[in-house]
C-alpha cells in the first residue's frame, strides 16, 4: 500500500465517522475518559477530600523517599482511579484539579527543603528529618 493509498483510506474512515453521528472515541485514551461534553478540562472543581489527602501524601513520600522525584506511576493510578469513579463529564476537570494539588504540593514541599538546606536540588539526597516540620498546603478548591 502507497503512502497515498494510506491517506485516502485515513480520510474515508474519517469520513465514515463523522456521517454515522456518533462521538469519536480514541482507541488509545484512557477508557472512559472523552472530550465529548467535556466542557473545560482546565477547570477547578471540589473533589473528595480523602483523595486530597491521598495526593498530598505522595508528594509528601516522593519529596522524602525520592529526593523530589518518581516515575509517577502511584500518582497517575491514583488520579485515574479517582476520574473514573465521577460522572464521565467531570472526569477530565477532576483529573485536572488533583494534578494541580499534586504539583502545587510538591513545589511547596521543594521551598520547604530549600530554604532548610539551600544547595539542594531536585533528585539530590538531603536530610530527611527536614520533613518532620512540614505541614501540608493549603486545598485548591473551587
Amino acid at each position: 500500500m502507497t503512502i497515498r493509498q494510506l491517506a485516502q483510506s485515513q480520510q474515508q474512515r474519517i469520513g465514515e465517522l463523522t456521517q454515522s453521528g456518533k462521538p469519536h472515541v480514541n482507541p488509545y485514551g484512557t477508557p472512559g475518559m472523552s472530550l465529548n461534553d467535556a466542557g473545560s478540562r482546565r477547570e477547578i472543581i471540589p473533589v473528595d477530600e480523602e483523595v486530597v489527602k491521598q495526593v498530598k501524601q505522595i508528594a509528601f513520600d516522593h519529596m522524602k523517599n525520592g529526593c523530589g522525584v518518581s516515575d509517577g506511576e502511584d500518582i497517575s493510578a491514583v488520579i485515574r482511579n479517582y476520574a473514573m469513579s465521577v460522572a464521565p463529564e467531570k472526569r477530565l476537570s477532576a483529573s485536572w484539579t488533583l494534578n494541580e494539588i499534586f504539583h502545587h504540593e510538591a513545589a511547596r514541599l521543594g521551598e520547604f527543603v530549600h530554604q532548610r538546606d539551600p544547595g539542594w536540588d531536585w533528585g539530590k539526597p538531603f536530610d530527611t528529618s527536614i520533613l518532620d516540620g512540614y505541614r501540608q498546603g493549603v486545598d485548591i478548591t473551587a
